[in-house]
């Protein structure tokens, strides 16, 4: 049977930060710039570069170490008319996959100087940091001797992850709205949970950290930040479907969730969330997991790009 880090290094598969692999993978990718700022705030594979049909709103120098692409634009309502140009234009020649995903919903690139956005179907294939909010809801025992997590399963008939389990509350963050502003949209379509109880008992407990290189590299490179939240309720609260994505939700203890976390049960996206539940409220402890350190760190892991 695998084990929980088997399970993190198939998620969090971009090579960790300082290692030998990482450096060795990073200097064959183009950096993706932003106008007058010298960090940068992707990275981007020689498939996509190669493959992008690029315009002139964009400067490719495979000369400099490391290669790099700068996005040319001399306001933010130019730049981010040259992103989503560039992207409906890919889109429309129907060259990547992850693009027939397209959601028309734009997330705002992490840490930019100015209010720079991309459709969130895209952001990957520039390496762009997603934004998400996860929240775990769970309640106690009678007796109060184990925690009981809400735990949805989601609708057999998306395109993502069907028949998956997930998240209590989960969704990407769109450009223009806050993180909680976003959970409470997100508990009431999802969960029927009303925006009184989400005020009173919500509460933020930190960020969770990832990056995945899905297709080999070859396709996208998925940094992505998660706004994580806690809440406990009462055995009187009920969380029902509020929308077709959601099939059910059933009611776990934390070890049935570890268990069906390494088998592979969960939502890829949503197990990080987990993990840093379970080390947070005791149930994976450095007594009982030869991989805690690990696990640890790797909920949080470096992302090289800008955050604020």
């Amino acid at each position: 049977m695998k084990t929980l880090l088997d399970i993190v290094n198939e998620i969090d598969s971009f090579p960790y930060h300082g290692s030998t692999d990482y450096d060795q993978y990073t200097n064959g990718l183009w950096r993706f710039y932003l106008p007058d700022d010298l960090r940068p705030h992707g990275y981007i594979s020689n498939f996509v570069a190669e493959t992008m049909p690029w315009t002139s709103d964009f400067h490719l120098d495979a000369r400099s170490v490391p290669k790099r692409i700068q996005l040319l634009a001399d306001s933010p309502a130019t730049a981010n008319k040259a992103i989503a140009t560039l992207l409906q234009t890919t889109r429309d020649r129907n060259i990547f996959p992850c693009l027939t995903g397209w959601r028309n919903e734009e997330f705002r690139v992490l840490g930019a100087r100015s209010d720079i956005r991309i459709e969130r179907a895209g952001a990957h294939l520039l390496g762009i940091t997603t934004t998400g909010v996860h929240m775990t809801v769970f309640t106690r025992s009678r007796d109060g001797s184990e925690l009981l997590i809400w735990v949805p399963k989601r609708s057999s008939s998306l395109k993502v992850a069907p028949g998956k389990l997930d998240n209590s509350i989960a969704g990407g963050v769109p450009a223009g709205m806050q993180p909680f502003a976003c959970l409470l949209k997100e508990a009431a379509e999802e969960a029927s949970l009303p925006e009184e109880l989400m005020r009173r008992c919500a509460k933020a407990v930190g960020c969770v950290t990832e990056f995945s290189a899905k297709d080999g590299g070859k396709g996208v490179l998925a940094p992505s930040l998660k706004y994580v939240y806690d809440m406990e309720v009462g055995g009187e609260v009920e969380l029902r479907p509020a929308d077709d994505e959601v099939e059910e939700f059933r009611l776990m203890t934390a070890v049935e969730v570890k268990r069906s976390i390494v088998e592979g049960e969960f939502k890829p996206m949503c197990v990080m969330v987990l993990i840093d539940f379970l080390v947070r409220h005791g149930v994976l402890t450095c007594e009982d997991e030869r991989d805690y350190a690990e696990l640890v760190a790797r909920t949080h892991r470096y992302l090289p790009f800008p955050t604020s």
